[in-house]
């Protein structure tokens, strides 16, 4: 009985911070601007999916969904707070909240950007592979993805770890994470790989969306296959899980648990929303990265 009080407390200060970072946001007794709209490709006009779009450097905002589309609420404080708009591939927009209000479409242009990532050259590996990250999976402590009630609320937020790599010539393998329990039938995650910059991840490191679905409440580790996409691994950069959507076969109150350790290294960051700030968190999440060699 005692130890299940101890993992029950150490688990309430850790959510802790995040639950009152997403509170903050909802507790305001001003009324709520509903900015809606879509998000399109600047040339084929054709919706473009999760689409990161937020207040910048503020827990609010979400993703696009499949076809293109977004809604979410601001304050009117928020109406002269910068609005940005993101996605792998295509180049950073940026505009006033309020002048997007104003918009009479409500559509978002995106081009696509050729900036040129660094060339990857592919040579044959020596199948030698390295494992960082914490394989263990006690349930002691643990941590929700959830901040919020609701997993429509949840869309946008990341979770991941920062990576040190002594090896040049890496490539990442696999990316795998320890679900303890899930009530969801379906959920699809998106692993973005970020360098790092000033001790806060950066730009993102990839030119492709890498989307995964977990199925069927599964639980247990659950391994993101990264081998297929060739990429590099820099030697320090944060890889990162991020919710963009869940289905549950009731309404219930979402759950997707996380066991963690305490750490003092702080190399896991988090941010509730897609354009939030990152926070650094003094816990070791069961996430592990492969890299081979």
């Amino acid at each position: 009985m005692r130890k299940h009080i101890f993992s029950f407390l150490l688990s309430l200060l850790l959510i802790e911070p995040l639950i009152t970072i997403s509170q903050s946001s909802n507790t305001v007794s001003k009324p709520l601007i509903v900015l809606k709209g879509s998000i399109v490709d600047q040339k084929t006009k054709l919706g473009l999916s999760y689409v990161s779009i937020g207040i910048l450097d503020k827990p609010i905002g979400t993703l696009s969904d499949s076809l293109g589309n977004f809604s979410f609420e601001i304050t009117e404080e928020n109406q002269n707070d910068t609005l940005q708009i993101s996605l792998v591939g295509y180049s950073t927009r940026r505009m006033l909240a309020k002048d997007f209000q104003n918009s009479k479409d409500g559509i978002i242009l995106m081009q696509i950007s050729y900036t040129s990532l660094q060339e990857v050259v592919v040579t044959n590996h020596t199948n030698e592979t390295e494992i960082i990250g914490r394989q263990k999976s006690g349930k002691l402590i643990q941590v929700s993805l959830h901040n919020r009630k609701s997993a429509e609320e949840t869309i946008g937020s990341e979770m991941g770890i920062r990576i040190s790599n002594k090896h040049e010539n890496a490539f990442l393998k696999d990316i795998n994470w320890h679900f303890s329990a899930n009530n969801f039938r379906r959920i699809k995650i998106r692993v973005n790989i970020y360098s790092m910059k000033n001790d806060l991840p950066d730009t993102l490191i990839t030119n492709k969306q890498l989307i995964y679905t977990i199925e069927d409440f599964k639980t247990g580790w659950i391994k993101f296959d990264l081998e297929p996409f060739e990429i590099q691994a820099p030697s320090d950069f944060l890889i990162s899980i991020q919710w963009l959507e869940g289905k549950q076969d009731k309404v219930e109150r979402p759950i997707t648990i996380v066991p963690v350790a305490t750490s003092f290294s702080q190399k896991c960051y988090v941010r509730i929303a897609s354009q939030d700030k990152w926070k650094r968190m003094g816990m070791n999440p069961s996430c592990y990265v492969t890299l081979m060699y």
